[in-house]
């Protein structure tokens, strides 16, 4: 019996650490908030790029994260999300189907400015410093 009580006693230490590591870095404990870059996860943008037969040419996968300015939390970018999404991926698609099937790939540079200038003129300036890819896939459908 006080193995179990040992163990049950270990399990309600690590819960209440995990619980309450959140609760003590907002309230200011550990390092300055101010000084830690701020990045927001956003959901996954893929589409196909359509070629002139009518026909899936490629499926285009992209993860990104938005690093936003000092001193601005996730909640001053809430309301602004879906418009993201939606822009992103309207601007995403052109920039694929735009350019010839013998094209090099897109460039990440070309790919963060891009949205950067989406993200500026949708949520406004001061909000988001840089975008971060995470990943980029490519599959090409051509035969």
């Amino acid at each position: 019996m006080g193995r179990f009580l040992r163990c049950l006693l270990l399990i309600l230490v690590v819960v209440c650490e995990i619980s309450g590591a959140p609760a003590h870095a907002a309230e200011g404990g550990g390092a300055s908030s101010s000084d830690t870059p701020v990045f927001v996860k956003m959901p996954g943008i893929a589409f196909s790029v359509i070629g002139s037969n009518n026909k899936i040419q490629k499926e285009i996968q992209l993860l990104i994260s938005l690093e936003l300015e000092k001193g601005k939390v996730e909640a001053a970018l809430d309301p602004f999300k879906r418009r993201l999404q939606d822009a992103y991926l309207v601007s995403l698609a052109d920039m694929w189907e735009s350019r010839p099937a013998d094209a090099p790939p897109v460039s990440g540079d070309e790919i963060k400015d891009k949205l950067l200038q989406i993200t500026t003129d949708t949520a406004g300036p001061g909000i988001v410093k840089s975008v971060l890819i995470l990943g980029i896939g490519e599959r090409s459908h051509a035969r």
